[in-house]
């Protein structure tokens, strides 16, 4: 099948800086990828050049094989959720009205007189919700959330647009230990379990959306974030391709050490997950 999106030797020079240089990365349909990496290896950015909000200064990116597509439909078939996503929703919205938020792109659900949400969008959302076992958010207001709650809820958000890809941007960041263990217990079940978003994207049209499940790229710097669902992992180091492919065989002792600068004493795996076990005297 045509790969959704292929990155050929792309880079971004800003500011006299080589952001990304000569990055190549290929994302087939049904796959799930992290891209690994640690903070200013050029993740998001490359995921940005990828996803249309840039454009790179150098290569070219392909886009279910093609290099000019209608921006705006292809912006559409991307649910994006980061940190920054949770300060631009209404406290008082409920998590409801928050997923049928996103049917309309709001940051905040408008209840208009003239096309404004129907009961069929707020049935399809109540089944979005449903589908990632959620229901128990539907009432409660956006602000009480915990933070994994929230990505949970913005998942549903971004899901209520069909997406093709669907981008976590550092969906951990800030939740404490325990948050964020239910929370990637969650994602795990909602990428390899019988919601949805584990099923292959079949016969891609032209067009840019689908209305299959989406692929899941989740963007971390922390190696035991990588869940076992996200089979496939991109490391980055200092806006450079270091190496892809299966988690496991990419994700080792040598990787790690050359990649964040310093020493493991090994690398475990629990539960399906690889775990750095960091050397005294890094």
């Amino acid at each position: 099948m045509t790969p959704l999106i292929s990155c050929q030797s792309v880079g971004y020079h800003q500011q006299g800086l080589d952001i990304l240089a000569d990055v190549d990365w290929q994302i087939e349909p049904g796959q799930h990828w992290a891209v690994l990496g640690p903070n200013g290896a050029g993740k998001t950015t490359l995921l940005r050049i990828a996803c249309g909000y840039v454009w790179p200064t150098s290569g070219r990116v392909l886009r279910l094989g093609q290099e000019l597509v209608d921006l705006i439909e292809l912006r559409r078939s991307i649910g994006w959720i980061s940190s920054e996503m949770v300060a631009r929703i209404p406290a008082r919205d409920t998590g409801l009205e928050t997923v049928v938020s996103g049917r309309f792109a709001q940051s905040g659900l408008k209840r208009l007189a003239v096309g404004g949400p129907t009961e069929r969008d707020f049935a399809d959302a109540a089944d979005e919700l449903a589908r990632l076992d959620c229901q128990s958010l539907t009432d409660k207001p956006f602000g009480v959330l915990s933070q994994g709650e929230r990505q949970q809820v913005l998942i549903a958000r971004a899901r209520m647009a069909a997406p093709l890809l669907l981008v976590l941007d550092e969906p951990c960041a800030g939740m404490d230990p325990g948050v964020r263990e239910r929370f990637l217990r969650w994602l795990n079940e909602r990428v390899t379990g019988d919601c949805g978003l584990n099923e292959s994207i079949r016969n891609p049209q032209s067009k840019i959306r689908n209305s299959s499940s989406p692929t899941v790229v989740l963007v971390t710097h922390h190696v035991e974030e990588i869940v076992p669902g996200i089979q496939n992992t991109l490391v980055l180091r200092g806006g450079r391709f270091h190496c892809a492919g299966p988690t496991h065989e990419v994700v080792t002792r040598e990787t790690i050490e050359h990649v964040y600068r310093t020493r493991l004493a090994r690398i475990e795996q629990s539960g399906g997950r690889l775990w750095p076990i960091w050397d005294d005297g890094a």
